[in-house]
């Protein structure tokens, strides 16, 4: 098993055991990615999976000791990646990060900042654009890398995807709702609520419609918005509404005076760094994708 098949298996796991969502955010075919498993586990002759009637439901004793030890490996590759290039004296030049306005401040505002400082001799060009002009640009080749919203929308063959963030969708309320008392959110609770939601420029906005769509929930959307800070005043001064609102947000503002609610299957908020598939990258953007992927995968 290589280092993608080791990705393809902390997939698997991070997305709860279920193949067929686990293929699609690989963008390869579910038959592929059973024939993986079952093949690593017969030339190795245990099971990583518990399965009934062939579904998976988790990890053997076995396969947790190893998605643990696959989790050390990634780390490490990746730093092995960042300290083989960190010992080049000539690295320099500029490199172009493309990223929405909102990831800039939730994911990488105290990230970015220390990079420049600890690498002058690199000129970050960071370029804050909605998602659908930085896939333009990312094929354009006219940004080196992209952060983006899984699902990227972007075929796999086009482009290499590194998941570096991964939370859930929380609702924000007011104290005075009457959903506030409970401990967790079931779906059908939201049936005839008032929802607040970021606008269609947002990955967010589309994947909250398709959740909708699937269940087939009666709700009212009542606001959408691009703003976070419209979106939680907004919900301050209406004991009736509900946000959807990514739990790194929760950090990035001051809600002290209002309740964060978990969703029971919550709606997955994934972040990946992207960029275009070449025949050969520069050592400078070799460099910068190693560096990101090391603060971001062994955070220190």
């Amino acid at each position: 098993m290589d280092i993608k098949h080791l990705r393809y298996f902390i997939a698997i796991v991070e997305n709860d055991f279920n193949l067929s969502r686990t293929a699609r955010s690989l963008y390869i075919s579910q038959p592929t990615l059973s024939v993986m498993i079952n093949n690593f586990e017969e030339k190795e002759g245990i099971k990583l999976f518990q399965r009934q009637q062939n579904k998976l439901l988790g990890l053997t004793l076995a396969g947790k000791i190893f998605y643990q030890d696959a989790q050390e490996l990634i780390k490490q590759y990746y730093r092995m990646q960042h300290n083989l290039h960190n010992h080049q004296t000539d690295i320099k030049g500029t490199v172009t990060i493309g990223l929405p306005p909102f990831l800039l401040s939730v994911v990488f505002s105290s990230i970015l900042p220390k990079i420049m400082m600890q690498h002058p001799e690199i000129h970050f060009d960071i370029q804050e654009k909605n998602t659908e002009l930085l896939k333009q640009d990312l094929l354009l080749e006219t940004v080196d890398l992209a952060v983006l919203l899984h699902p990227e929308g972007l075929s796999r063959k086009l482009i290499d995807t590194y998941l570096i963030q991964t939370s859930e969708l929380v609702l924000l309320m007011s104290p005075n709702h009457h959903l506030s008392q409970k401990k967790t959110i079931n779906w059908p609770d939201l049936h005839n609520q008032n929802i607040a939601i970021f606008d269609e420029s947002f990955m967010n906005h589309h994947l909250i419609k398709a959740r909708f769509e699937q269940i087939q929930l009666d709700q009212t959307i009542s606001l959408e918005t691009s703003s976070w800070d419209f979106l939680v005043n907004a919900v301050r001064m209406n004991d009736n509404l509900i946000a959807f609102i990514p739990q790194p947000l929760v950090k990035q503002q001051y809600l002290d005076d209002l309740i964060i609610k978990r969703m029971n299957e919550p709606i997955p908020w994934r972040v990946t760094l992207c960029r275009l598939k070449k025949q050969h990258y520069t050592a400078l953007e070799q460099f910068v994708l190693d560096l990101l992927l090391t603060i971001f995968i062994d955070p220190k």
